[in-house]
């Protein structure tokens, strides 16, 4: 159904080595979480190979092709570390045709999550904090976390991230927030 080697190819091409090796192992990650919740595998080792595809896309390009597709708010403007997942559902709708939602928006949120993730957005979000290549501090805890089950890992990478941004000093996306927030609604449910 998707030309998953032609996506590697652009990746490859449009990607320095580091970013690329990133993008696979991502890919990876997704497909493994994908099949042990019995989510289409193939689509999430798709969505994990593009989500990082305008990562190193100038920045000034990266806003114009956000822009055709949604309005950018202030904090978002000012936050460039946000672009990349913004540009890159764009970029993989406008060039590359892709309409599957599931890929778009786990590209779009794969970054700073949303509140009502879907499982395919959470499977994308962690692949990404988890994946073979990452060494950060307590990169095992959150393995485990997500072996645990989604949700403990999502609340354990939004606590680092959240812990992380207010560190540095930096605004904190809602959409983050919110997910946070919407993640233990959730764990409190069950």
């Amino acid at each position: 159904m998707y030309n998953t080697d032609e996506y590697i190819k652009l990746i490859k091409d449009r990607l320095s080595p580091y970013r690329f090796h990133h993008s696979v192992c991502v890919a990876e990650k997704a497909r493994e979480l994908a099949v042990r919740h019995g989510v289409d595998a193939e689509k999430a080792y798709v969505a994990g190979i593009l989500h990082d595809v305008t990562k190193e896309t100038d920045y000034d390009i990266q806003r114009e092709l956000i822009e055709k597709y949604e309005t950018m708010t202030l904090l978002e403007i000012n936050n460039k570390k946000v672009y990349h997942q913004m540009s890159g559902a764009a970029f993989v709708q406008s060039e590359l045709g892709i309409t599957d939602s599931d890929i778009i928006n786990g590209i779009r949120y794969h970054t700073t999550g949303r509140e009502n993730m879907t499982l395919f957005e959470m499977i994308i979000y962690l692949a990404d904090f988890t994946s073979a290549d990452r060494d950060y501090p307590d990169v095992d805890v959150m393995r485990q976390k997500t072996d645990d089950g989604l949700l403990d890992g999502m609340l354990y990478s939004l606590s680092y991230t959240i812990t992380s941004i207010v560190k540095q000093g930096r605004q904190i996306h809602p959409d983050t927030i919110n997910c946070y927030n919407d993640c233990l609604s959730r764990k409190a449910r069950n």
